[in-house]
């Protein structure tokens, strides 16, 4: 059986061409790329298609889609460190970008910022079933009368539903079941659903995705969520392969994805949330080109020993990279420059990925508290991305394991002796494409591609 997977992202259009055989192996026989056409992104795909089945039409075609930046969504919720984080959270894992997220009741200059970040969607949240039902009604009546142009996707109480959707009427809401009906037991899954769908009506509506639907009889997937899923799969059905993280850096954004169980521990007391097995988390704010400045900053207090002050060459590198995401490194230094903008991505997404812990004196002794999850004992940490992919002598494992602690004195949760695994040939998305309907061979398949690098 052959099989085609392509990826739409906002620089490179990328694809390949599988056979599947029998024994459900997958095996790459072709690779095409072909920078995307923005204005329609119909071209740049059928450009890849065409030279990926020169010899004959796939038996099938998957293909994903993060052109146009995905999904910006901004999250509300009620206490930051369980529903507004609960709402964070899910709209990670639906594949969408945080815009803004407010806790409590949204102030005037809430909706000023909401005003000028312009999301798609507005993830309101707020209040376990049978709980606090006065946020979730007085922000739900802040943006009926801020009259955004946004989609409301309400998750929260059930018993402020009603009133909800009395107050929003006339406006585009969605109503789904409560995303923490009760502060033991999460329910993401139908926000996730609706972000998902939102995602197929908005982000295809324009740019050429809907002449690839008619042309191909299916939708996208978008390509956080379709990595998010394949991660999934993964821990699923490769066990012993043990727990994981994915890095997925690339010139605008790094996102970061943990396979990881939480396991009760004597002496530890946990705090917050509990998580999923598979998390993703997003950082709008540092990449290698478009965000280049930022991850600048993060570098200046990663190695405060440098030269990359302001007026430096590393300075000069940056901007050019920021102002022209499409430039590569041609000399020595510049690669050692790139080698520090991407410690620092890493560096910094890892610590906000993982999570914290301190020690407390309690009647009964010393104890440990915990938010968020240990990640110090995963076994591998994986480097997919444009520069992460391609780059045999960056390893990013030092970077990670020296993370000791934070601005407030806790330590990071990060991995702490993970070996490093390259995804040579960029093929993470698109074997997370053909997973959805082969999980085992795009299992198979992703694993024996990477390559340890020591």
């Amino acid at each position: 059986m052959r099989l085609v997977s392509v990826d739409i992202g906002s620089t490179w259009t990328k694809g390949a061409s599988f056979v599947l055989s029998d024994h459900d192996s997958l095996h790459v026989t072709k690779r095409a790329a072909r920078p995307t056409t923005v204005d329609d992104l119909s071209r740049g795909f059928e450009s890849v298609v065409a030279e990926l089945t020169e010899a004959g039409n796939p038996d099938e075609l998957f293909y994903s889609s993060s052109a146009k930046g995905g999904l910006a969504i901004a999250a509300i919720g009620i206490v930051p460190d369980l529903t507004a984080e609960m709402a964070k959270l899910t709209a990670y894992s639906a594949g969408a970008k945080i815009t803004n997220s407010f806790a409590y009741e949204l102030s005037s200059a809430d909706i000023s910022a909401l005003r000028a970040s312009n999301p798609d969607i507005i993830l309101l949240a707020g209040g376990s079933d049978g709980g606090n039902r006065h946020y979730p009604i007085k922000n739900a009546s802040a943006l009926a009368k801020a009259n955004l142009s946004a989609t409301v996707v309400f998750a929260g109480n059930r018993d402020a539903r009603d009133e909800v959707e009395g107050t929003l009427a006339g406006h585009d809401l969605v109503c789904v079941e409560n995303l923490l009906p009760s502060l033991e037991c999460p329910n993401p899954e139908p926000a996730r659903a609706a972000i998902r769908d939102l995602f197929l009506q908005r982000i295809t509506k324009g740019k050429g995705l809907d002449k690839i639907i008619i042309a191909t009889g299916r939708e996208p997937q978008p390509t956080p969520y379709s990595l998010f899923e394949y991660c999934r799969s993964i821990a699923e059905l490769a066990p012993e392969f043990g727990e994981f993280m994915i890095i997925d850096m690339g010139g605008a954004t790094t996102d970061v994805y943990s396979a990881h169980e939480e396991k009760t521990q004597g002496g530890v007391i946990r705090r917050g949330l509990p998580e999923g097995k598979i998390k993703r988390t997003v950082e709008g704010d540092l990449g290698m080109r478009v965000s280049a400045r930022t991850a600048a900053m993060a570098a200046r207090k990663l190695y405060p020993l440098e030269n990359l002050d302001e007026g430096s060459a590393f300075a000069e590198f940056v901007e050019k990279a920021a102002l022209c995401p499409e430039t590569l490194t041609k000399e020595v230094h510049e690669a050692r420059f790139d080698a520090v903008l991407a410690s620092a991505n890493i560096a910094q997404s890892v610590m906000r990925h993982s999570g914290r812990s301190h020690e407390v004196c309690t009647a009964d002794g010393i104890v440990t508290i915990q938010a968020g999850r240990d990640l110090s004992r995963v076994s591998w940490v994986i480097g997919t991305g444009g520069y992460l992919a391609a780059s045999t002598s960056f390893n990013p494992r030092e970077c990670i394991s020296s993370l000791g602690t934070d601005e407030h004195g806790k330590r990071v949760l990060a991995p702490r002796n993970a070996r490093y695994l390259r995804d040579p040939g960029y093929l993470f998305p698109l074997l997370a494409n053909i997973a959805s309907t082969h999980p085992s061979a795009a299992v198979r398949a992703g694993l024996q591609t990477l390559v340890e690098e020591i």
